[in-house]
C-alpha cells in the first residue's frame, strides 16, 4: 500500500519504495548533540543501530501503544504522542501530532524532535528530524524518516525522577495492626500507613517510612498498596529491592525503601508516565 500524503513543509507527494527526497531530508551533521551527549555519559553500549533492529523496536512501540514524550529542539515545548504506523517500505514513521495548535506548528518548524518512552521497564530514546505534516488514513499526522539509532537504557536508576516536595505525592502501605478482641478470640486487623514518595518511574518508586528496629527483607512483597496520583488512588503491588536508614536534620530517624512494581497494568503505567511527563514540563519551566 502507498500512503497518501499532503505535506506543507516539504514537497512529498506519496510514500512508496521510490520516494522524492528534498535537501532538508538529508542528515544534518550539526544535529548530533543529543547522541553525542549520550556517548559522553558512557551510554554508547546502549545505542541500538541497524535498520532491521530499529524497525523491529519501533513496531514493538506501536504494538504496545506506548506513550511517547516528544521534546522540541530548540525550545522548551513538548507533547505526548504515539507512533501510529510505519510506512509500507518501513523508511518513515507516522506520529500523532499535538492537539495544541502552537505546539503543533512549532513541531513542524523544529530542528529535531527528541523522543522518550518506556517499553518493558526499559528507557527508550531516539531523535527525529525532517518533520512534515501529512494526511494519514483521513487524519492529521506527523511523519519523519525513521531514526538511525535508538537508545535502550536498561539501567533502572538512570531514569528515576525525583518527586518535587510541592507535589506531596503519597503511597498508602498496608501494615499489620495490633490484635483486637472480637468476641470469639483474637483477630489481626489490617491498617494503612500513608508515606511520602521520594522518586518514581514506571518500574518502581522509593518511599520514606518511620524508623523500625526490625530490618525489612529484600524480596518481600507488599501487596494491596495505593499510589495517590493526580487526585486518584491506584492499586499497586510492590517488591522491596533495597533499603537504607538515614537521619533527618531534625534528628529523626527514617527508613528509605526502594521498591519495584510487580505486574503493573498498562493503564496504570500510562498514568504514571503522564504524571512524570507533567513533572518534567514543570521542571523545564522552572529552569527556563
Amino acid at each position: 500500500m502507498t500512503y497518501p500524503l499532503v505535506c506543507r513543509k516539504n514537497r512529498l507527494i506519496s510514500i512508496s519504495s521510490k520516494r522524492t527526497t528534498t535537501m532538508s531530508e538529508q542528515p544534518d551533521q550539526n544535529n548530533d548533540k543529543f547522541l553525542v551527549s549520550l556517548q559522553e555519559d558512557g551510554l554508547e553500549e546502549f545505542l541500538l543501530r541497524g535498520h532491521r533492529q530499529v524497525r523491529r523496536l519501533l513496531q514493538e512501540l506501536i504494538n504496545s501503544h506506548a506513550l511517547i514524550s516528544v521534546h522540541l529542539f530548540p525550545g522548551k515545548l513538548s507533547f505526548l504522542s504515539t507512533i501510529i504506523a510505519l510506512s509500507e517500505n518501513e523508511n518513515r514513521i507516522f506520529l500523532d501530532p499535538s492537539s495544541d495548535e502552537t505546539i503543533y506548528r512549532s513541531s513542524l518548524q523544529a530542528e529535531r524532535l527528541l523522543c522518550a518512552t518506556q517499553l518493558n521497564n526499559i528507557r527508550i530514546q531516539f531523535r527525529l528530524t525532517s518533520i512534515m505534516e501529512v494526511s494519514f488514513e483521513g487524519r492529521l499526522a506527523l511523519t519523519t524518516p525513521i531514526p538511525s539509532e535508538i537508545l535502550r537504557l536498561q539501567r533502572r536508576n538512570a531514569f528515576r525522577l525525583q518527586v518535587p516536595l510541592s507535589h506531596n505525592l503519597k503511597c498508602i502501605l498496608p501494615v499489620q495492626g495490633q490484635d483486637q478482641e472480637h468476641g470469639h478470640g483474637q483477630k489481626s486487623q489490617k491498617e494503612f500507613l500513608e508515606v511520602p514518595v521520594l522518586d518514581l518511574s514506571v518500574s518502581g518508586l522509593s518511599v520514606e517510612i518511620p524508623f523500625n528496629k526490625t530490618a525489612p527483607v529484600v524480596g518481600d512483597k507488599i501487596n494491596d498498596c495505593y499510589l495517590k496520583l493526580s487526585n486518584k488512588h491506584f492499586s499497586v503491588d510492590l517488591e522491596i529491592r533495597n533499603y537504607a536508614y538515614r537521619t533527618l536534620a531534625s534528628g529523626k530517624k527514617v527508613l528509605r525503601l526502594g521498591c519495584s512494581f510487580t505486574s503493573l497494568p498498562i493503564q496504570i503505567a500510562n498514568q504514571i508516565q503522564r504524571y512524570l511527563y507533567q513533572i518534567e514540563r514543570e521542571l523545564r519551566t522552572l529552569e527556563a
